[in-house]
């Protein structure tokens, strides 16, 4: 009987182990999507559970104030846009919109106007040709070639290959290259 006895506590503390183990991933992967976007629903539920429990909860980072946040994206600043401060000021994504937001608490002019560096989104019919493409079997390696065979920027160059698959027209490509550049 003691055998039975010490197979079923074993069991019962491996069970309660891996529970506890479960528990503790579920509860941190929710505490890091909720640090990637603490003003979204989903972070607000968060924080608000975890603080009902006795947690301290800070919606955002140390440093970073919810306003400063507000007044950052409601000032229709894109990610491009961010990107570029980060790169201008030498700062991380949080300093950067830390930063920012309060410069625009405070009035003060950004570098730039918002939306500057956000990249227009292409027409339906270039997004269909770019598809086209890509879904024939054509590969970045191919873009480079085309590129160079009709001095065109890249996305140019995929657009341009794309209607031309969509209407049924050959690409100036040597085939064993498309087969062999295909597959990656």
């Amino acid at each position: 009987m003691t055998s039975t006895t010490r197979t079923l506590r074993s069991k019962t503390v491996r069970f309660t182990a891996i529970g506890i183990a479960a528990t503790t991933l579920c509860a941190g992967g929710a505490g890091l999507a909720a640090a990637a976007n603490p003003a979204s629903a989903f972070g607000q539920a968060v924080g608000t559970t975890v603080h009902a429990a006795g947690v301290d909860w800070s919606h955002m980072p140390e440093g970073y104030t919810k306003a400063q946040y507000e007044a950052f994206w409601g000032a229709e600043y894109s990610g491009e846009d961010l990107i570029e401060l980060q790169a201008l000021w030498s700062l991380d994504e949080t300093e950067a919109k830390s930063r920012a937001g309060q410069m625009i608490l405070d009035g003060e002019q950004l570098p730039f106007e918002p939306g500057t560096y956000t990249t227009p989104e292409l027409p339906a019919d270039e997004q269909a040709a770019i598809a086209a493409f890509f879904d024939a079997g054509h590969s970045t390696e191919d873009v480079q070639t085309l590129s160079a065979l009709w001095n065109t920027e890249y996305m140019e160059t995929k657009v341009r290959a794309g209607q031309m698959v969509l209407d049924g027209e050959e690409l100036p490509l040597d085939t064993a290259d498309v087969a062999t550049t295909s597959g990656s």
